[in-house]
């Protein structure tokens, strides 16, 4: 669980996302913390297990929702969907926003549900919605990834950091 002044941060270059991170004051991988919640259970486990270790990835997924991601999922469309929250943040990327090569997208989970979007470094906008924020990583790190190499890439950045323990 992320505690108050930490966020869950995914963040990508040119397109795909290269990282999810524990950051701490909006600013910067918090070492400490990703240690704390994951250095102990994770930190003899060979990389090769690791990125197909489901356990891992629901650690990941509890620090981005908050809470239990299994305990979350409903079947079919949830009833209590934000309409206007998804309307907002697909307002986001509306406007043609030049993406060269090498410009970082950023997106941010704060510990109360506000999903951050950053582009180039400049703010994009900010939704309120834990459910939001869940699915957004679930769809990186989740049973069903929207791309399995990006997902192991994920598990080497953080192995990466653990093994830094």
């Amino acid at each position: 669980m992320l505690e108050s002044n930490e966020e869950f941060r995914g963040g990508g270059l040119g397109g795909g996302i290269v990282g999810i991170s524990l950051a701490e004051d909006q600013e910067h991988v918090h070492f400490d913390s990703i240690c704390k919640k994951l250095g102990h259970k994770y930190a003899s486990v060979p990389l090769n297990e690791l990125k197909d270790c489901s356990y891992f990835y629901e650690d990941l997924l509890r620090m981005a929702a908050g809470s239990n991601p299994k305990s979350e999922k409903e079947p079919g469309m949830n009833p209590n969907t934000d309409y206007e929250c998804l309307r907002v943040f697909g307002s986001y990327f509306m406007e043609d926003i030049p993406l060269p090569v090498g410009t970082t997208i950023d997106f941010r989970r704060t510990i109360d549900g506000r999903l951050i979007t950053e582009i180039g470094g400049k703010r994009i906008g900010v939704v309120q919605s834990k459910e939001l924020c869940r699915v957004f990583f679930d769809m990186y790190i989740g049973d069903a990834p929207i791309s399995l190499q990006t997902k192991h890439d994920i598990a080497d950045n953080v192995a990466e950091l653990i093994r830094k323990c």
